[in-house]
């Protein structure tokens, strides 16, 4: 699953010159549901956009407020283009979204898990939690309207497991590099972040000498 989070100062969705939902400061979240996604899938993300930091506090610490924090709303709307190829030719391929029927089932779930998880850490009543998080029409042609505040967004995906794959060493130019690149993979649905090692030989470096730095993560299915 993977999720574009918006900060906003308003949002609004329209179908058929109707306004069905519109939210006051809070977040506006594009969501795209992939094939091999799973409920922990859908749990990660709903925690993530509802306990993400992306306020100042009122002494001016930076991103030390969530949503939840401030008592603000969330707008989610599905978005299957998220997870769109456009490695061969100009033409969109969408062969790493998962199909209609499921994905709105899995989507529902998240937005079923993400007003439970306000309503549980707000204690709020179930009702309110519909108006804490709204949502569009998935699958609908939607007028997506947004106030941006900062602008400040991000990309998150479900974890994914991390598995790291030597690379023959290459040459020419000067230094030789011996590397491990980072590769994604699922296993039984859990998840694991492994740090990337990169070992570079010769140049003003010590031979030998090794450098960290976190693994890139990537959606559940590939792009």
């Amino acid at each position: 699953m993977k999720a574009i989070i918006q900060r906003v100062l308003s949002a609004s969705v329209t179908v058929d010159k109707e306004v069905v939902s519109s939210i006051g400061q809070g977040l506006l979240v594009l969501a795209a549901v992939a094939p091999s996604d799973t409920p922990k899938d859908v749990e990660a993300i709903a925690n993530k956009i509802l306990k993400l930091k992306v306020w100042d506090d009122e002494g001016g610490g930076r991103w030390k407020r969530s949503v939840l924090d401030l008592d603000h709303q969330v707008l989610l709307v599905s978005q299957f283009t998220l997870l769109a190829t456009t490695k061969k030719g100009n033409k969109p391929d969408f062969h790493g979204a998962c199909p209609p029927a499921v994905a709105k089932e899995i989507y529902a779930s998240l937005l079923l898990k993400t007003r439970e998880l306000y309503v549980e850490e707000k204690k709020l009543s179930p009702e309110a939690g519909s108006t804490k998080v709204q949502d569009g029409v998935f699958g609908a042609m939607m007028e997506v309207s947004l106030v941006n505040d900062g602008p400040v967004t991000f990309e998150i995906s479900s974890p994914v497991k991390q598995v790291e794959t030597p690379l023959p060493k290459g040459g020419g130019g000067g230094n030789t590099q011996g590397e491990k690149r980072t590769k994604a993979a699922s296993s039984n649905g859990e998840s694991q972040v492994k740090p990337t090692e990169v070992v570079i030989d010769g140049g003003e470096l010590d031979e030998g000498k090794r450098m960290s730095y976190p693994g890139t993560q990537y959606p559940s299915s590939p792009l």
